[in-house]
């Protein structure tokens, strides 16, 4: 039997905390804490001599133990890790949500892992569940999303088997798929109509945010969670909507989709907290509409975003209203938007030379609001 000093980094990434190790193989080990700490990078004299104090009694501690166990005055007893499989401690011991469907999707992958042992759950293994994953997700036979997720949720729980000493620390990255980059659709307004035919209470929420994301820009996950309170009334024909830390400007027309006001604290729109279930409720629904079965909820914020566009040559108004963090980050997502248009237009730059004007130490923003732009689009 091995005795080591292990020791573990803080979380602040300055010191260390000492364990006694007592191992005896790879799968039978114990870790018991020395109650004794000592810098990292010692940057005084002060912190050199607590180091040096902690090391002398660490190996004090460390001679005593081994004498004690040589003279059989105590024992070391070991749990062994090989009596228990991984869906009974997965299912057992983990603390997160619809753990029965992760560990199902995760074992139809790999039918194996339901005869594995936890203590012999390791990075080669999981490497190659993560293998087949994408590999499946390149064939079209699971969803992206869905793996993605579940590969996320499916390690959470290993981590915590891991707390419980049951296996080794899962430390593997993200599910990674090269797929080609799916083309943004942008929803006309006979899609909008084919949309409001549709009678079907169910389909009541998700239409509506969906509609009012066209509007608005705002993201219909957003639009699932604001409330009555949120909404509050600026005068007969304008209303704000409170998305997080900023305030949307909504017309009457789009207040009315919303309906009868309800109370302060109850959500307006009604529709499954769950993202997944409302995104099989937006397929059938585009289904329901017998609309292009590749239309995705994201494609209301880039309709409303190209029509915005279209209409004021305003790339800034573009990024203010959909609440992006910068100019730059708004031509990344939408490549046929520039800033050349909006000088060009308020004749800020010629076009002809590209020539700046007007435009040095112009102050286009004021507090989130577009100064050269007050008029309501919507």
């Amino acid at each position: 039997m091995q005795i080591q000093i292990w020791k573990r980094r803080t979380k602040d990434n300055t010191k260390y905390n000492l364990y006694i190790r007592y191992r005896i193989n790879q799968n039978k080990a114990k870790v018991e804490s020395m109650r004794l700490w000592e810098w990292i990078n010692p940057s005084n004299k002060i912190q050199e001599e607590h180091n040096d104090s902690v090391k002398k009694a660490s190996e004090e501690i460390i001679r005593r133990v081994k004498d004690d166990i040589e003279n059989d005055r105590f024992s070391i007893s070991f749990e062994n890790k090989k009596k228990t499989y991984l869906k009974d401690d997965f299912l057992t011991h983990t603390k997160i949500k619809n753990k029965e469907a992760i560990y199902k999707f995760i074992s139809l992958q790999d039918t194996e892992i339901n005869n594995k042992l936890t203590s012999d759950i390791n990075s080669e293994y999981l490497v190659s569940i993560k293998k087949t994953i994408e590999n499946n997700i390149k064939e079209k036979t699971i969803k992206n999303t869905t793996a993605s997720k579940y590969w996320s949720d499916f390690k959470k729980g290993l981590k915590q088997l891991n707390k419980k000493n049951l296996c080794d620390y899962p430390k593997l990255g993200s599910i990674k798929v090269n797929q080609k980059k799916r083309r943004p659709i942008t929803i006309s307004s006979k899609d909008i109509e084919a949309l409001n035919s549709i009678s079907k209470k169910k389909f009541k929420g998700i239409k509506d945010m969906f509609i009012i994301s066209t509007r608005t820009g705002i993201k219909v996950g957003q639009l699932s969670d604001v409330k009555w309170g949120d909404l509050k009334k600026e005068s007969e024909e304008n209303f704000t909507l409170k998305i997080k830390k900023r305030n949307v400007k909504i017309n009457n027309e789009t207040r009315n989709i919303m309906g009868k006001r309800g109370d302060e604290d109850i959500q307006i729109f009604k529709s499954p907290e769950n993202e997944s279930s409302r995104s099989k409720l937006f397929s059938k629904m585009i289904e329901e509409a017998k609309l292009n079965k590749d239309i995705k909820m994201a494609d209301a914020v880039h309709t409303f975003a190209n029509n915005l566009y279209r209409e004021t040559k305003n790339i800034y108004l573009v990024s203010a209203y959909l609440g992006d963090k910068s100019i730059d980050h708004t031509k990344k997502k939408y490549k046929n938007m520039n800033e050349e248009d909006y000088l060009i237009k308020n004749e800020i730059i010629a076009s002809n030379k590209i020539q700046e004007r007007k435009f040095i130490n112009k102050i286009l923003f004021k507090k989130g609001n577009l100064l050269s732009y007050k008029k309501d689009t919507l």
